[in-house]
């Protein structure tokens, strides 16, 4: 048998004591104290029981509450745990969840679904600035291919408009919090392929990365450009 248990306020569970195994002992100063203990002083009076847990004040009196009303109210009540009978033969009662480690599995449900919203919700903010900070990149190739047959002003307008959608783009990823990845240990300047590869896919999960290789690219080809003509 689980014996009836109480939930104090500083989140102790404190087991009340049984009179005959059908009987749950409440002391009388608890039930005046907690209004959620208010229903059992419609009960009778009781005997100070022995070896209970002395945090439990029977000063003022106890309480006879039937077993079966205890359970009833500790279905609604969240700082109340009911009282488990042991099971007949053939059986298949289990103990019941007290009703506060039900609500805290709840909680702890909400919380990790709320975290996972978040998690999704960042993630799709990365992916759509590593989208722009790619577009930008082809655009600015496609600003130095028109470049070959000479450089007007219109040409001189374009890259401008380039390099401020790449300020943009790069105030928006420090906004929301994307940044270049912290450094680790230093690695050896010699990398195998795979190693390439790796660091090629992971600069693609970057959005700033792709933004100075665009800038690079921009500047280096248009000055390029202008010292060959």
């Amino acid at each position: 048998m689980s014996p009836p248990r109480y939930r104090t306020l500083d989140g102790d569970e404190v087991e009340l004591p049984l009179a005959m195994g059908s009987l749950v002992i409440v002391p009388r100063a608890l039930a005046r104290f907690d209004p959620e203990l208010a229903w059992t002083l419609d009960y009778e009076d009781g005997p100070e029981p022995d070896g209970a847990d002395p945090r439990l004040d029977f000063s003022d009196g106890a309480l006879l509450v039937p077993v079966d009303r205890w359970n009833e109210h500790a279905e609604l009540e969240p700082n109340l745990a009911a009282c488990d009978q042991l099971p007949t033969a053939g059986s298949s009662l289990a103990p019941a969840t007290p009703t506060w480690q039900a609500a805290s599995t709840g909680s702890s449900d909400k919380r990790l679904l709320a975290e996972g919203v978040v998690a999704v919700a960042a993630r799709s903010v990365v992916l759509a600035l590593v989208a722009f900070a790619t577009a930008y990149v082809l655009a600015v190739g496609a600003w130095l291919w028109t470049l070959r047959d000479g450089i007007t002003g219109p040409d001189v307008s374009t890259g401008l408009m380039l390099v401020g959608a790449a300020v943009l783009l790069a105030w928006l990823a420090g906004l929301a919090g994307v940044g270049w990845p912290s450094k680790t240990a230093a690695r050896p300047a010699g990398r195998a392929w795979p190693e390439m590869c790796g660091a090629v896919l992971h600069l693609t999960d970057d959005p700033l990365g792709i933004l100075r290789v665009g800038m690079a690219l921009q500047l280096t080809g248009f000055v390029v450009l202008v010292l060959v003509r």
